[in-house]
Order: C-alpha cells, then sequence, then structure tokens
C-alpha cells in the first residue's frame, strides 16, 4: 500500500497518496464533512487523479511520434506512478516525480512533475511544476480530475458558473470523444441536469486566470476554483450519482477523427529543454457565506 502523508490545520485535515500524489482526503473538521468522492468500484476508483502526458481518451490507444508508436492508457500514466517526497510541514507538501525507464518505453522524453500542496484556511493551494530534463523538446500536457461529493443527484438546481466574462461552451463528449462546433456559443452558467453528464464529460474553453464556482440549490456558493493557465474546464459525474468533477486542463479528450499523431493532440504542448512549465490551482471552501 502507498504511503499517504497528512496535512492539518484548525480547519482541515487532507491526505495525500505517494501512488500519483493524489489527494485521497480533505475533511472540514468542525463540520465533520468529507469533500472528496469515496472511491468505490460501481461508481468512481479515484478521488483526484493528476492527467499526464495525455489528457482524455486515445482513439489509437496512443499516439505517433511520426512512425513511431507509442501505447499510452487513457489520461496518461502519471497518476499510477509513485511519488518521492521532497518535504513536508504540518501545511505543505512537495511530491516529485521522475521519468523511468518503464515510462521512456511508452513516452521517451526525460521529465520531472512536482506537486505542492498547501493547506490554508479557505482550502488548498496545489502548485504543479513540469521540468524537461531532456536535450529534445517536451511534448506533453497536464491535467487534474478531482471529484467532490455533492448531493447534485439528490437536489435539482446545482450550477457552476464563471466569473468576469462568458467562456465558449459547453461542447458535449460522444463516446469520449470530443468535435468542436465552429459556430460554438458563450456562457457564464451551466445548469447540472440529471441527464447533464449521459453521454460523458461537458468541456468549457477561454478559461485562463478564471474563477469558477459551484453554486447550490439555495444560491450559496459552496465551492470557487481560482486558475492560472488552464484554458479548459472539464465537468464530469455519472448519472444517479453524488459526484462533481471540475477539471481544469491544459488539453482534451481526443475528437473522434484524432490523427493519433503527437503534435496534432489538441492541448498538447512544447517545452524546451531545461524549461519548467507551472500551473496553479486554489480550491476555496467556500468562497462566500451568502446566497
Amino acid at each position: 500500500m502507498a504511503q499517504t502523508w497528512t496535512l492539518e490545520n484548525a480547519r482541515w485535515r487532507m491526505a495525500v497518496s505517494a501512488r500519483g500524489a493524489e489527494m485521497r482526503l480533505l475533511t472540514e473538521k468542525s463540520a465533520g464533512r468529507e469533500w472528496l468522492w469515496t472511491p468505490d468500484d460501481k461508481t468512481w476508483k479515484s478521488t483526484a487523479p493528476l492527467l499526464f502526458p495525455v489528457v482524455g481518451r486515445l482513439i489509437h490507444n496512443g499516439l505517433w511520434d511520426d512512425e513511431k508508436f507509442y501505447p499510452l492508457p487513457a489520461h496518461g500514466f502519471l497518476r499510477h506512478q509513485t511519488f518521492s517526497l521532497l518535504k513536508h510541514s504540518p501545511c505543505t507538501l512537495s511530491l516529485i516525480s521522475h521519468a523511468t525507464d518503464e515510462t521512456l518505453n511508452i513516452w521517451p522524453f526525460l521529465f520531472s512533475v512536482q506537486v505542492d500542496y498547501q493547506l490554508l484556511d479557505t482550502g488548498v493551494r496545489i502548485v504543479w511544476r513540469v521540468t524537461n530534463q531532456d536535450r529534445q523538446p517536451l511534448c506533453f500536457s497536464l491535467g487534474y480530475h478531482p471529484g467532490f461529493a455533492l448531493p447534485v443527484a439528490q437536489e435539482h438546481g446545482w450550477r457552476v458558473t464563471f466569473d468576469d466574462a462568458m467562456v465558449t461552451g459547453p461542447f458535449y463528449t460522444r463516446d469520449r470523444t470530443l468535435s468542436l462546433t465552429q459556430n460554438a456559443g458563450t456562457v457564464r452558467e451551466f445548469t447540472l441536469t440529471p441527464d447533464a453528464f449521459c453521454h460523458g464529460a461537458v468541456y468549457f474553453a477561454g478559461c485562463q486566470g478564471r474563477r469558477v464556482n459551484v453554486i447550490s440549490p439555495e444560491g450559496r456558493r459552496v465551492l470557487q476554483y481560482r486558475l492560472t493557465h488552464q484554458p479548459w474546464v472539464a465537468l464530469w459525474g455519472v448519472p444517479g450519482a453524488d459526484l462533481l468533477c471540475i477539471e481544469p486542463l491544459s488539453g482534451t479528450t481526443d475528437a473522434p477523427d484524432a490523427s493519433g499523431q503527437q503534435r496534432e493532440k489538441r492541448g498538447m504542448q512544447w517545452l524546451a529543454a531545461g524549461a519548467v512549465y507551472q500551473q496553479q490551482l486554489d480550491m476555496v471552501f467556500p468562497a462566500d457565506g451568502a446566497r
């Protein structure tokens, strides 16, 4: 069983696993409330996986680098890797994972991914740092897939809203693939109807630097995301389950006609040799106490 580290302050208790640097618990102590989804075999087996070096389904079950094919699972492999400890204090944790002989067989790049957690009174700050340790440009995409235990199936009227300006979407997936329509609309909110996720995840574009809010049926803001560079946000859940995933992403699942070439996959980035790419996410619970 993977090692687990605990962070704690006056309001929160948090647990993070070495496997995938995955946050496993986020408990609000005074309320006795667990905010993260509890994994189960029937609905969803994860809590908050990190997606790297690809996001979403690969319709060819891998990617080509010109004529060489590299088999890859959906969402990549980093969520299954064991991270090493860099530092740990009562309210902070830094973990790191490097390329291995095993990963080089399916993704031919030298890299490291560092994940920094900071427990605040308002919630959690997470920073991801991808470093290219190779002599060639590093091709990758990065995403985060936390699931929250919210009564979205029991109660009608839950919404997700976007501060500041409209975002482009919604874009609905089919068979875990995503087609982008040329005349897409723009929205500031999305209502979580019982059939919202009947075909899978729902994507929104143009989310860099935005604040994303979860609003209860009573109009109370119970959770806010504060994003940095992530251009995409995907929402996902299982019909009939009290589960809501809010995913800040640098890329998306494959298009149904994707070529399978790594350089053509939507959202893939190229990081120069020795360069560092950083993303940050603040989770604020609740962002206000008013309706």
